[in-house]
């Protein structure tokens, strides 16, 4: 099976924010696809096709994460590679935000090295929302009018390795196994 590590996002901001930039932008089911709610997530590391035998092993790794809950508050928009060329549009966190994530990150990659997976790049602390399907979009205005701006916050309490199955109208997503934080 296709899998990932994650971290959920539940946040309706983040949708609606969503909505306002496919309105304002003029982009249509040509220029971009979006990004379903229920599939919103930071993934901290991809692990690409797994066996059984993986999944096994990879919930007892799990099972050894500690961290402590905590906050998360979504502020701006960017782009990658670029604004000016578009393939990905992104809401982003706050820096403290951002340390967290990232230091959750560093320690699923690091139980997952144990079983011989490595990350295929940098984790980087951004929620895709929207995505060019054919040519780059040019993203410099939402990139520069929401720059400043903040969705709302959210609370980071579990981890989850996800089941990605492709499907012609798009990704399905499904928890395979959940750890929480400590309390």
């Amino acid at each position: 099976m296709r899998a990932f590590v994650a971290v959920d996002v539940s946040t309706i901001a983040i949708a609606k924010v969503q909505e306002e930039i496919l309105s304002t932008t003029g982009w249509d089911a040509r220029d971009v696809k979006r990004v379903e709610p229920r599939n919103f997530h930071f993934t901290l590391i991809f692990l690409g096709e797994i066996s059984d035998h993986d999944v096994d092993s990879i919930k007892e790794r799990m099972a050894a994460f500690q961290f402590e809950p905590f906050t998360i508050t979504y502020t701006g928009i960017g782009a990658f590679p670029n604004a000016a060329n578009a393939r990905v549009i992104w809401v982003g966190v706050d820096p403290e935000g951002v340390q967290k994530l990232t230091s959750l990150a560093v320690e699923v990659e690091a139980k997952m090295s144990e079983l011989g997976f490595k990350a295929d790049k940098p984790f980087s602390a951004h929620m895709t929302f929207l995505r060019a399907k054919g040519r780059p979009l040019r993203a410099m205005e939402i990139s520069s009018k929401y720059q400043e701006r903040t969705f709302g916050s959210e609370r980071i309490d579990k981890v989850h390795l996800k089941k990605s199955e492709l499907t012609p109208s798009g990704p399905i997503y499904s928890d395979v196994y959940t750890i929480g934080a400590d309390k």
